[in-house]
């Protein structure tokens, strides 16, 4: 991974499903991917703002944790946009059953996660990036790593 991806994901969620995102980063760890988590990442005094958007520029993948919570957040459609800006990859994990009339339409056309247990998500997404990682560096130019 190269400085400007510095990180596998960057997470995304609302405060309120802090306990589920923080059990969900530690199996993405534990399956050895490089999460930005902003409870383990921002430190004190650091302009929180300016590190969420350097942390997202500099990850490959953005998770949305999407919960009756945080499909409300300004923040999230903020993180989400810039993703797309950049064309990032975006997976979504929906962490309860919801209605699809209260997911924000623009996150419809994303194939999602359904998965309440935090440590199978965290399994399941970790497999998909690795997949995802392989598949490029399989694409990679021999000549560029000379």
């Amino acid at each position: 991974m190269t400085e400007k991806e510095k990180y596998d994901v960057f997470l995304s969620y609302y405060f309120q499903d802090r306990d589920w995102v923080s059990q969900f980063v530690e199996a993405l760890r534990d399956w050895g991917l490089v999460a930005w988590f902003d409870v383990a990442d921002l430190r004190p005094g650091e302009r929180w703002d300016q590190q969420i958007q350097k942390a997202l520029r500099q990850s490959t993948t953005l998770i949305v944790i999407l919960s009756p919570n945080s499909v409300e957040s300004p923040w999230m459609f903020f993180e989400l946009g810039a993703a797309l800006a950049d064309q990032k990859r975006i997976i979504l994990v929906l962490t309860q059953e919801m209605d699809i009339r209260d997911i924000p339409f623009l996150l419809t056309g994303f194939q999602f996660l359904r998965e309440s247990s935090p440590s199978k998500a965290g399994r399941r997404v970790a497999e998909v990036v690795a997949e995802i990682r392989s598949k490029k560096g399989q694409q990679e130019d021999p000549a560029d790593k000379a």
